[in-house]
């Protein structure tokens, strides 16, 4: 595999380190810091799994690679609520964080049930590609490690983490240039590897979670003044 676990754990401690910076952004109110902080130390625990998971790779359904795939299960269903309340903390709405959190932690508490119910409860007995009717497991792919995660309602959940992801940012107001810039990253690095590096989707998301910091690094106080809309307010006679 071209990816290794020495990448993965470099990019988990720089997520970790630019979280904490996130944090510390005193411009910004608690609950934007910790929703942008949250969401790169979300992504950066992936990364620190996936360090972990390279030496047993492979080794499906038992030991040390099934309960790092559990985690990883559990990691993907709390997407939505790491990335979405982050997305929303540009917006000109002042309720939007709120608003995000809630349906957020309403995606993810649908997604973690999933994980617990019969993984062969799928709808129009469609087979999802990595997300479904599957026993839990981090394999080798072409250059990256794969995920194949058991739930019901696999559909379900794929497609609402990838609307978490790529376009629930779209949902507030003047938020036009993190969403794009979000949504655009996601569709990349979900799709172009399976189009282009022929990988299945499993080792596609995994790919997405190794670009995930990178991407999410979009959230330090850094580049916050390119991201926010900037809303010029009517003058008054």
């Amino acid at each position: 595999m071209c990816f290794s676990a020495n990448m993965s754990l470099g990019l988990g401690v720089a997520g970790i380190v630019a979280s904490s910076i996130t944090f510390m952004d005193k411009d910004e109110t608690f609950w934007v810091r910790t929703a942008r902080a949250y969401a790169i130390f979300h992504f950066s625990m992936m990364e620190l799994i996936q360090y972990f998971a390279y030496p047993v790779v492979d080794q499906c359904g038992y030991g040390t690679n099934l309960f790092l795939s559990e985690l990883s299960t559990y990691h993907i269903a709390l997407q939505a609520l790491a990335i979405m309340p982050a997305l929303a903390s540009y917006s000109s709405d002042k309720l939007a964080l709120k608003k995000a959190t809630s349906i957020g932690i309403s995606l993810s508490t649908i997604f973690l049930v999933c994980t617990f119910l019969p993984k062969e409860w799928q709808p129009f007995d469609l087979q999802p590609r990595f997300i479904g009717d599957k026993v839990a497991c981090l394999y080798s792919g072409i250059y990256h490690i794969g995920y194949a995660i058991p739930a019901a309602f696999g559909l379900l959940v794929t497609h609402g983490s990838l609307f978490a992801l790529a376009i629930s940012g779209f949902l507030w107001r003047n938020n036009w240039k993190i969403s794009s810039y979000h949504c655009l990253m996601a569709l990349l690095t979900l799709f172009m590897p399976q189009w282009l590096l022929g990988v299945s989707t499993g080792e596609a998301a995994a790919i997405y979670c190794f670009y995930s910091i990178p991407i999410t690094i979009s959230f330090m106080p850094q580049f916050k003044n390119f991201f926010t809309v900037h809303v010029q307010q009517p003058q008054t006679a």
